[in-house]
């Protein structure tokens, strides 16, 4: 019995060994800094892209992970402030020691932490649109976002051709972004002789718009040219423009569009008449019995993985965000590295090969801007499907 209890000790000594080999054999996780601006002014947008990121992660981990290795994510909170973002982004490269970020989606918060990503040379994607975010600024940084020379000439598209609008105002926020879109709707109007009659600025997440809008309509413009960053931004624009009893067509972006359910939130459906937006072509309809495939297959998985939040939630920014993930991953994949020169070189030269929810994509080493504006519909934002999909301006 007693060579027996030490044959048995010795197996079992042997199987723990070897168990443990096993185990370190295993690839180790990769590290991701889920960088969004949870709480602040972009906090709306976050969490619905939160949502995006968290099922993609969670599907790519059910699969294998990105090239065998599970992604263990690290999440920071900017608060949607540029100051707080800086010391985040430190945390996740300097102490954590994140290989990718996931994150974020407001211009300005992104612009004050490229010196940290970059000196780390970390693959990065976010949902940022403004003109300053280049290749030479952010060169591992990649957008699921139209930037603001995208959606300001699909707005002069829809102005022009549809509208026949021969004069607009421009109403916008204070962010990087919006700055960015005014500069490029002035060089737009211009070049198809569309007259400019005024431009107003409001402080982002501002509640009262009624100064700057009584001072546009002075103009006598035929459209309000709207670019907001947030539904609720939009939604006080809106409002503020009904409680003064003006009626022009308003022409808004991606946001007016993508957050109709804040602007619904808080103006009421009603204060979205006579307003059209821009939305990704992707998700949107004409024939309500001809629907999007992928967007579809997307709702549905998002309402298993967490039905309370795919109903409140903005499903097509998550979608966007959700695409951001995959394509991370086929850099790394398809270069076979993780560095940011690397998973971007594979990114310019393959990207537009990516097949996912936004249809094509596209990016090169003069644009790092994912979706260009050929994939922009015009939209009636008030007519949404259920999961989010809105109806293309011009259809019945």
């Amino acid at each position: 019995m007693k060579t027996l209890r030490s044959v048995r000790g010795v197996s079992f000594i042997a199987a723990l060994a070897m168990a443990a080999g096993a185990a370190s054999a295993q690839p180790a996780p990769i590290k991701a800094g889920q960088f969004l601006d949870i709480t602040g002014g972009g906090a709306s947008a976050a969490e619905a892209a939160k949502l995006g990121i968290d099922m993609a992660v969670a599907e790519i981990n059910a699969a294998g992970g990105i090239a065998g290795r599970k992604i263990n994510m690290i999440s920071a909170d900017t608060q949607t402030d540029p100051t707080v973002a800086l010391g985040e982004a430190k945390r996740l490269v300097q102490q954590e020691k994140v290989e990718l970020m996931f994150g974020p989606v407001i211009s300005q918060v992104l612009i004050a932490v490229l010196p940290v990503v970059n000196e780390a040379k970390i693959p990065q994607f976010g949902a940022t649109g403004s003109e300053a975010i280049t290749p030479q600024a952010a060169p591992y940084y990649f957008s699921v976002l139209i930037n603001a020379e995208s959606q300001a000439k699909a707005m002069i598209d829809q102005a022009g051709k549809v509208l026949n609008a021969k004069s607009g105002a421009i109403i916008s926020d204070s962010g990087a972004q919006a700055k960015s879109f005014v500069e490029a709707m002035k060089r737009e109007m211009e070049a198809r002789g569309i007259k400019l009659t005024g431009v107003q600025e409001y402080q982002y997440r501002a509640t009262d718009m009624t100064p700057q809008l009584l001072t546009l309509k002075r103009g006598n413009p035929d459209t309000l040219f709207l670019f907001a960053s947030s539904g609720e931004d939009a939604g006080n624009v809106l409002k503020a423009r009904d409680d003064l009893g003006w009626d022009p067509k308003v022409t808004g972006n991606y946001t007016v569009a993508t957050f109709a359910d804040a602007v619904i939130r808080v103006a009421g459906k009603e204060a979205l008449h006579d307003t059209t937006g821009l939305n990704y072509t992707a998700f949107t309809y004409c024939d309500a019995n001809l629907l999007p495939k992928p967007f579809g297959e997307f709702v549905t998985r998002a309402k298993a993985f967490d039905a309370g939040k795919a109903g409140r939630l903005s499903l097509p920014f998550a979608a966007a965000l959700y695409d951001g993930v995959f394509v991370l991953k086929e850099g790394i994949e398809g270069s076979g590295k993780t560095d940011g020169p690397s998973v971007a070189a594979w990114i310019e030269a393959n990207g537009a090969k990516h097949t996912g929810i936004l249809g094509p994509l596209g990016a090169t080493p003069a644009s790092h801007f994912l979706v260009g504006p050929t994939a922009l519909s015009a939209v009636y934002p008030d007519r949404i499907l259920p999961g989010g999909l809105q109806q293309r301006f011009g259809c019945k």
